[in-house]
């Protein structure tokens, strides 16, 4: 399978991801290091001629704020024309749901200040999966906020990334669990207020709010397989570790019921130039494992040669598309 140049991206690339639903969300995934960033604000840039469109940031490397120059975090700024942009930073929002989760801990276990155990609590601020929480927490908002036609979401690396999007089965599994365990509580507690005499209470908020976080996660979950809802855009270079990111990715969104939109091989060598630097081989064996086995239909390909000058500005990224409208299939 060869793949499309730069040029290609309006004819084939964009139209794999454009959904009909609104707002559909592009996850821009990949290796650290392999140009993410750059491809994010290169897809934003062409989904913004369709409709308004936001690149938002989740990584906390913090390039995109840099290349666009925006002034603050947590802010939508609007960049040009149709185009918008925010850099998350998960600072303060950590602190907020450790906040939120120890003032639920110290209602429902009480004793913890008559036991002098209250201190632990403050465990929570270093609980493992905080930070993806938070990271989720801001996925669902994205697919709720109809300002916007398309969001492009530049990733954390790999790991992180594939850690928040499987979450939402996860979470799923858990709730399912625990709204088992409250209906039968719910369930006995009826049945011990009707043999003392008492009116039952037919109302439960636990059990509510139980079934309201199953129906929300089910939905993400559901539109994160949703190729009208969402799509995946995989960044890798001609190297073997970013391509076996890549590889694990496609497998990791198939488990999932989903499969990635467009595959991006960025920064490849002329072939004169990787043979004078000792790496033709290593590159072409990266390329033709991509072709041949990680995109796989109808996975468009686009393959990106390396330039001069990384393009780490918005016009410097609509310049080197400008420069590529000619090119033709590979």
């Amino acid at each position: 399978m060869g793949g499309v140049g730069l040029g290609g991206l309006v004819e084939k690339a964009i139209p794999a991801i454009t959904g009909s639903e609104g707002p559909h969300v592009v996850f821009v995934t990949g290796k650290g290091g392999v140009g993410k960033t750059t491809v994010s604000i290169l897809l934003a840039t062409l989904l913004s001629r369709l409709g308004e469109t936001l690149v938002i940031s989740l990584d906390q490397a913090k390039h995109l704020q840099e290349y666009l120059g925006l002034e603050e975090v947590n802010r939508v700024y609007n960049v040009r024309g149709s185009l918008y942009a925010m850099q998350f930073d998960t600072g303060g929002d950590i602190d907020k749901l450790s906040s939120e989760y120890m003032t639920l801990m110290k209602r429902i276990m009480p004793g913890l200040k008559v036991l002098n155990l209250e201190s632990t609590v403050e465990i929570v601020k270093n609980a493992p999966g905080l930070e993806e929480e938070v990271y989720l927490r801001k996925v669902l908002e994205l697919y709720s906020d109809t300002r916007f036609r398309y969001v492009v979401v530049d990733t954390p690396p790999t790991g992180l990334t594939l850690r928040i999007l499987g979450l939402p089965r996860l979470y799923t599994f858990w709730i399912e669990s625990l709204i088992g365990i409250r209906e039968r509580i719910v369930s006995l507690r009826y049945v011990i207020a009707r043999s003392i005499g008492r009116e039952p209470e037919v109302d439960d908020p636990v059990l509510d709010r139980l079934r309201e976080l199953k129906e929300r996660y089910s939905r993400l979950s559901r539109d994160l397989g949703n190729r009208e809802r969402t799509s995946f855009a995989i960044v890798a270079t001609p190297e073997p570790l970013p391509v076996y990111e890549a590889r694990k990715t496609v497998e990791f969104l198939e488990s999932m019921g989903a499969k990635p939109s467009i595959i991006v091989v960025n920064r490849i060598l002329p072939a004169d130039i990787a043979s004078r630097l000792g790496v033709q081989e290593i590159q072409s064996k990266a390329l033709n494992e991509i072709r041949s086995g990680v995109c796989r239909k109808p996975c468009v390909l686009v393959e990106i040669p390396m330039v001069e000058t990384v393009p780490s500005s918005l016009e410097a990224v609509v310049n080197l598309v400008e420069r590529s409208k000619g090119a033709v299939l590979e």
